[in-house]
């Protein structure tokens, strides 16, 4: 039952983006095609590791934040969570094969941190290197070429209940920026496929970075709520806040640039971390 309706699921999704593909062609131009983007643009997909693998208690892989987010009781109103996800923890190469299919060019997926140090930090857990050693060279046999992210907002429990997550300085993970390599048990691992710096690019990487940028989507006017009924009745993130939050001030201006819709908009007022606060 359950693969059955998983394949409706993926069928779903598939239909939603023949008719996104559809519909930005009719919109845009009837003859769009590769020779309408420059040289050298890569079409590609891209996934995290929580929101795509499952398998989080598989071999070896530990808890992070957010599957004890996730379990909290009353945190998620459905109780929905990503221990399965879309399971591409079994199924990447099927879901290579789909990438094919679609003639994409590179896949950027993030290494679950947990799977490689279970416990954030010390021994390295050979299932989860040779898991994404297997992913990355089912990509490449297929001509598909691998953008990884180290970290996609899934740090290790063990590493909040330590340091209290990264409000501790000593869980920076920025080792080409600060030591102009990629970290050593990344490139001992990976080896040849790694890319390698020459030692003029690596002085160039070294402090290479005015500020750290926090993934901050939008911004919001915000003032207290003395009235929580149906706050009290939603439960939620949202309500936790026991604010009113708009992006527009008193006069109707908005707080920022719109990024996304009429409600999403972008001040960079919050957004710089001097890197003097990691040295």
């Amino acid at each position: 039952m359950l693969e059955k309706q998983d394949m409706h699921t993926r069928k779903g999704i598939a239909l939603a983006i023949t008719l996104l593909v559809l519909g930005i062609q009719t919109g845009v131009s009837q003859n769009i095609s590769r020779a309408s983007f420059p040289k050298g643009f890569v079409f590609g997909t891209a996934s995290a590791s929580y929101q795509y693998e499952g398998a989080v208690k598989e071999d070896g892989r530990r808890p992070t934040i957010w599957d004890t987010f996730s379990h909290s009781t009353g945190i998620i109103i459905d109780g929905s969570n990503a221990d399965v996800a879309v399971d591409q923890y079994h199924r990447y190469v099927e879901d290579i094969q789909l990438m094919k299919d679609m003639g994409m060019d590179a896949y950027r997926f993030s290494i679950a941190w947990s799977r490689i140090f279970p416990n954030g930090t010390g021994e390295i857990n050979q299932a989860g290197v040779d898991h994404y050693n297997n992913l990355i060279n089912a990509l490449l046999a297929k001509g598909i070429e691998p953008y990884v992210t180290l970290y996609h907002w899934d740090l290790p429990q063990a590493l909040e209940d330590k340091y209290i997550g990264w409000l501790d300085r000593q869980i920076m993970f920025l080792d080409p920026l600060i030591f102009g390599d990629y970290p050593s048990s990344m490139r001992s691992r990976v080896g040849t496929r790694l890319p390698t710096f020459t030692e003029s690019v690596s002085a160039l990487l070294k402090g290479s970075l005015d500020f750290v940028g926090i993934n901050h989507y939008t911004t919001y006017y915000a003032s207290e709520n003395t009235t929580n009924t149906i706050d009290d009745l939603l439960n939620d993130v949202v309500s936790d806040a026991d604010a009113h939050a708009i992006p527009f001030d008193q006069d109707g201006k908005p707080i920022g640039d719109v990024v996304y819709d009429s409600n999403s908009h972008l001040s960079s007022r919050e957004q710089l971390i001097p890197t003097a606060t990691f040295h």
